[in-house]
């Protein structure tokens, strides 16, 4: 029997940087990219749309507060798993985001194997 793969929306105004995590997400067994947006203005729409079991998200871009948009989505669909993929170490943004809802707090630069198991980590909490 094989199981649903986990579904990831990608949120980063980097448009490389979503496409490269969308593509990397796509190409792991268990795995599947619903969509990669490029700003937080429609993230609460599209999760009620597209239903994905974690959100990938960028905590610095333009457009809507990332934080503003992870306060809603947490509290809107508490069973989706939030993970902050950020440029920014310092302890602030991470206790923020944190007390807004996400689940895990990932440093940009990290390997690709670091978010994979972020997001399998998240999605395990949650079963």
């Amino acid at each position: 029997m094989e199981l649903d793969p986990i579904r990831v929306l990608c949120v980063d105004d980097n448009v490389i940087i979503g496409m490269a995590m969308c593509a990397t997400i796509d190409a792991t067994d268990g795995m599947r990219c619903v969509d990669c947006l490029e700003r937080a203005d429609t993230l609460l729409e599209t999760v009620a749309e597209l239903r994905p079991d974690v959100v990938l998200l960028d905590l610095h871009m333009p457009g809507r507060q990332p934080l503003a948009a992870l306060r809603d989505v947490t509290r809107d669909h508490p069973n989706v798993a939030v993970i902050v993929l950020s440029g920014s170490g310092d302890s602030n943004s991470r206790d923020e985001a944190l007390a807004a809802g996400a689940r895990s707090y990932l440093i940009k630069g990290g390997s690709s194997q670091q978010i994979l198991a972020a997001i399998r980590a998240v999605v395990s909490r949650n079963i």
